[in-house]
């Protein structure tokens, strides 16, 4: 039902992707959809990329694994998604295949995933142009169960991690603060630790400052808001039907919040701190999410950047700019207008630095190069209209001819009774006579047009969005075996020795005590042989 379901998206709006291949006993194997807006997104994002497949969501245990990516509002935004009854190099290659077919053939930039060698082998056939980083949030949130609970219970180690982790701007300085934290609390016989620090180049923030916008998918919390949101639909034993259901109302819930906050930007102006020019752009231009961080930098290039010491090398202006954390070094060039600062925050997440922002004000200049105004965080930077490779318009509601003419004439009919009425408000009588009037049109167009009741059939179809098919082309997947399969929640009837799922057996002749219905005694007898009946 699920493929007859995405086969009648297919048939409502022509741009609406989905594939999926069977067995030889025509179970269903693999599958991957992407509708309209998300292939529209990706046109619009296709910069960075997550992809998760740790999510094992129904009642086949097939892999569920979603395309994701950042918007802007800084926001976590569907692409597209899939599902695989096994997880090989094979099926991963597959999926990617499929969803370059479904993007036109645009690969990512950067693309982010949990920690697989089968991820990487299909990363590395399929999208070999794309930058492969490991998730961050699936490392650390390994951490707790890979150290003495000791450990994990000490406040000071988890300080100590994250300020190496994430406030390690150099790959030296990290490895100076790993290793001093690994002698400091006894770590070094951990061989998972040891195998972290030698993957270190493919999660560690510090190794990748250099590449463009990798530092707006590194966040923990950006990756808990996304897992929040897939887990509320998966991690249940669910139905394909059950499923979508679930997805799609999520789904839409995402794009509300989206609409929520492009209604926001557009529609609202955001309060100024300072009196600069560049600020007052900034906030014309950028969301109100990205316009926050900037005018944050801006805010600090005032309060607590100052310029030391100017010098030309080369033809390019060197400055030498403090603040709170230390000396930065700013390069440039007053011909092309590019600036760029050791801190690296614009390569990274697409921000001007607070630096460069003292530098250009230093420089008598006071509007934003073009360079520095990424088109992804514009206000209406989704504005401009997308086909995909087949000529269709990437919308999520496609309107056909006919469905144009019937909107025509509805549209026609209400304002002529808008004129009617309006004609009429001076003169009850009129307006009685138009309600007798209406009345007697509704009454006929019962007759002429009698509806039957639905038929329960009918109404489940209603509220599943498809026909219930007479045949089954397509199966459900079986025994298949995947990672992030959900495991049944321990309970109190669960033998802590025996573990979950093996079950206590009775003794036949085990005796329970119970309260006696004459005596009110708890013993073993009841009302019939209790020894005070008389």
């Amino acid at each position: 039902m699920l493929v007859d379901q995405l086969g009648r998206m297919k048939k409502l709006n022509a741009a609406f992707f989905f594939e999926y291949e069977v067995d030889e006993h025509g179970k269903m194997v693999r599958l991957f959809w992407a509708d309209a807006t998300s292939r529209k997104n990706y046109k619009h994002f296709p910069d960075v990329l997550s992809f998760d497949s740790t999510y094992s969501t129904n009642q086949y245990d097939m892999v569920f694994a979603p395309f994701t990516g950042i918007n802007h509002h800084m926001q976590s935004v569907f692409f597209a998604a899939g599902f695989l009854a096994e997880e090989t190099i094979e099926e991963y290659t597959w999926m990617f295949q499929a969803f370059l077919r479904a993007m036109g053939g645009i690969a990512p930039r950067l693309i982010i995933t949990d920690e697989c060698a089968r991820i990487g082998g299909a990363i590395r056939d399929v999208l070999p142009n794309s930058i492969h980083r490991l998730c961050m949030w699936h490392i650390l949130q390994k951490v707790r169960d890979k150290v003495e609970p000791s450990i994990a219970g000490d406040e000071k180690f988890w300080e100590r991690l994250n300020k190496c982790v994430w406030r390690s701007e150099t790959p030296a300085k990290f490895e100076e603060r790993w290793h001093a934290l690994i002698s400091d609390f006894k770590l070094e016989g951990n061989v998972w630790l040891a195998k972290r620090f030698d993957l270190r180049k493919s999660w560690i923030p510090a190794y990748f400052m250099d590449i463009p916008l990798a530092g707006i998918l590194r966040t923990t919390s950006r990756s808990e808001s996304e897992n929040a949101f897939f887990k509320s639909f998966v991690g249940r034993k669910l139905a394909y039907v059950e499923f979508w259901l679930r997805f799609d109302t999520a789904l839409q819930c995402q794009r509300q919040e989206e609409l929520i906050a492009d209604n926001s930007s557009i529609h609202t102006t955001p309060t100024l701190l300072t009196t600069w020019e560049i600020e007052r752009q900034g906030s014309e231009i950028f969301t109100h999410e990205v316009f926050a961080l900037f005018q944050k930098q801006v805010n600090a290039a005032r309060e607590d950047c100052d310029v030391q010491t100017t010098t030309i090398v080369d033809g390019t202006k060197v400055f030498e700019v403090s603040d709170a954390w230390g000396v930065r070094e700013v390069r440039f060039d007053s011909t092309t207008m590019i600036a760029k600062c050791s801190c690296k925050l614009f390569e990274s997440k697409g921000i001007l630095c607070r630096h460069i922002i003292r530098v250009f004000r230093a420089s008598k200049l006071n509007e934003l190069p073009s360079i520095y105004v990424l088109k992804r965080w514009e206000k209406k930077c989704k504005r401009d209209a997308v086909y995909d490779g087949e000529g269709n318009l990437l919308e999520e509601n496609a309107i056909g001819s006919a469905e144009t003419t019937i909107r025509r004439k509805i549209a026609t009919a209400r304002n002529m009774l808008e004129e009617i009425i309006r004609d009429a408000r001076a003169s009850e009588e009129v307006i009685d006579f138009i309600n007798t009037g209406l009345s007697n049109l509704q009454s006929s167009l019962v007759q002429k047009f009698q509806t039957v009741p639905p038929t329960r059939h009918e109404e489940q179809e209603t509220f599943i969005g498809t026909s219930i098919p007479t045949q089954i082309a397509v199966f459900t997947a079986s025994d298949t075996c995947s990672r992030g399969t959900c495991s049944r929640i321990r309970g109190h009837r669960d033998d802590a020795k025996g573990g979950a799922g093996k079950k206590k057996k009775k003794d036949p002749n085990l005796k329970v005590p119970r309260q006696c219905g004459l005596c009110k005694e708890v013993g073993f007898h009841d009302a019939r042989k209790c020894p005070k009946k008389t």
